[in-house]
């Protein structure tokens, strides 16, 4: 029974084993299946590899065998030319010969009896700006073709017409042309022949590296030094003038309240002393504002400087002529004659300060026009490295808004020399007013279009850098640049002369 028993056991163990040997032998059969299936899978994507890279072989070849065929028919058309002229254009890559080969008899001709290098620059540009530039005639072609790669570019983009018309300036006139900022250019390419001669021969080009280098006047650092030094000093002064003017009026204003006649008199002549003193430290430091401005011309700076130093002795006069009076009718006639005084002062500080204004509007114009011209030498850089930096109409946008700037402070800048050359004396309070209110919105306008260059120059300078890392704006690099609009001065804001100092001057003259 034992035996029976244990035997029993045995069986049913041993038919226990018998689904994992089953399952055991379902996994190795699918291991192996996989196995084989992963290796089909390996051997598929080495023959897809295999087979693109044949296909990318056979591509290269058919496109290799294309360029030949095309290259040879080029070659072909060219046995029109004369030996050393078909060797200038077969030497050329087939991208450039393209461009040529396809022109006419009389076309091709010219182009081949240009010397190797201008034929390179020629077939650096567009198709459709060689087929333009293609049709000119042989002496405006031999011109332009002088030109650098960048020079012809923007040439080769003119109209056709425009593009003749230019072609037949002299080589020294084109060069000047194709130097302008964008704005520039399009504005003058719509003059006829004879005024854009005229406006080419008033211009000067001059080579640069920065801003600095227009300025008007070259001012030693040590003056400049001085120069500010003394602005600080009248600035100072002229505050504490202010300070003191004001206990002064508190003090008549006391005095006459007292009904007490000696003290008004006495505090009466102590105010116009002050007033005196507040506006001379107030021309004081006009002067020294544009003395340091090195954008104002030195013929313009001396006449200035002249009329403000005039005007100091004339107030000086009628200070002194406080200080020695002794009777009312005395204080009333010196009070009457600071009061016209402040009268006319008042405008012409004003134009002197808008002066100043202007000049530093003219240094942060001279500053966007070098930028242009840096900003061009940047994304040439990036295309000789194989770099495309598409911001060809917001640089186009920037040099319209600095355009705008340079003609708005140039309005401005007129109407201040025309007052200048009045002599002051000679134009009415109402006539300098107008002119330093009508200089004072000029120069807004222009300032405000600076500001919307510089929004402009952020988005470009995002372009620049997201596909040119490398690009240096604060590279010091040699620009060719127009000198028309010259110079650039750190000349900072001046205040408006200060009411306070006159306001009740008239008053003063009732006591």
């Amino acid at each position: 029974m034992k035996k029976i028993i244990s035997l029993a056991i045995i069986t049913i163990f041993i038919f226990s084993l018998m689904p994992l040997a089953f399952a055991q032998e379902r996994t190795e059969i699918r291991i192996k299946e996989e196995s084989r299936d992963d290796n089909t899978k390996t051997r598929t994507e080495v023959r897809i590899r295999e087979e693109a890279k044949e296909n990318k072989a056979e591509a290269r070849a058919e496109i290799k065998a294309k360029a030949e065929a095309r290259r040879k028919e080029n070659v072909d058309r060219l046995k029109v030319l004369r030996e050393e002229q078909r060797a200038k254009l077969e030497a050329l890559d087939s991208e450039r010969l393209d461009k040529v080969s396809n022109l006419s008899r009389d076309r091709l001709q010219k182009i081949a009896e240009l010397d190797k290098r201008q034929i390179e620059r020629l077939t650096a540009l567009d198709v459709k700006n060689v087929e333009k530039i293609a049709e000119l005639k042989k002496e405006r072609l031999e011109r332009i073709s002088k030109l650098n790669e960048e020079k012809l570019k923007r040439l080769s983009e003119l109209e056709k017409e425009k593009l003749e018309k230019v072609s037949d300036l002299n080589e020294t006139e084109i060069e000047k042309f194709t130097t302008l900022s964008r704005a520039r250019f399009k504005e003058l390419a719509n003059l006829d022949e004879a005024r854009l001669k005229v406006e080419l021969r008033a211009l000067k080009v001059v080579k640069i590296k920065n801003a600095e280098d227009l300025d008007r006047r070259d001012i030693p650092e040590a003056r400049l030094t001085q120069l500010r030094q003394t602005f600080d000093k009248a600035k100072e002064e002229f505050d504490e003038a202010k300070d003191e003017l004001k206990e002064a009026r508190d003090k008549l204003k006391d005095a006459r309240e007292r009904r007490d006649e000696k003290a008004t008199l006495e505090q009466a002549k102590d105010y116009l002393l002050h007033t005196a003193d507040a506006l001379i430290k107030h021309l004081e430091k006009i002067k020294a504002k544009v003395q340091e401005s090195e954008n104002i011309a030195a013929d313009v700076e001396a006449k200035i400087v002249a009329e403000i130093d005039a005007q100091i002795a004339e107030v000086n006069t009628i200070k002194a002529e406080v200080q020695t009076a002794t009777t009312k009718e005395q204080i009333k006639e010196a009070a009457k004659k600071l009061h016209t005084k402040w009268a006319r002062l008042k405008h012409l500080v004003r134009v002197h300060a808008e002066r100043v204004v202007a000049a530093r509007v003219e240094g942060l114009v001279n500053r966007g026009a070098v930028l242009e011209k840096k900003l061009d030498h940047i994304l040439a850089e990036a295309k000789e490295k194989g770099i495309e930096v598409d911001v060809s109409a917001e640089v186009s946008a920037f040099s319209e808004k600095i355009a705008t700037a340079k003609d708005k402070y140039k309005q401005a800048q007129d109407k201040l020399n025309a007052m200048l050359d009045l002599k002051a004396g000679n134009a009415t309070n109402e006539e300098v007013k107008a002119v330093a209110d009508e200089a004072k919105s000029l120069l807004k306008e222009a300032r405000d279009a600076i500001k919307e260059a510089h929004d402009v120059l952020k988005d470009i300078v995002k372009k620049i850098r997201e596909e040119y890392k490398e690009a240096d704006l604060s590279e010091e690099v040699e620009v060719e640049i127009e000198a028309e609009a010259s110079v650039s001065a750190e000349a900072s804001g001046t205040t408006t002369a200060s009411t306070e100092a006159t306001t009740n001057t008239q008053a003063t003259a009732s006591t």
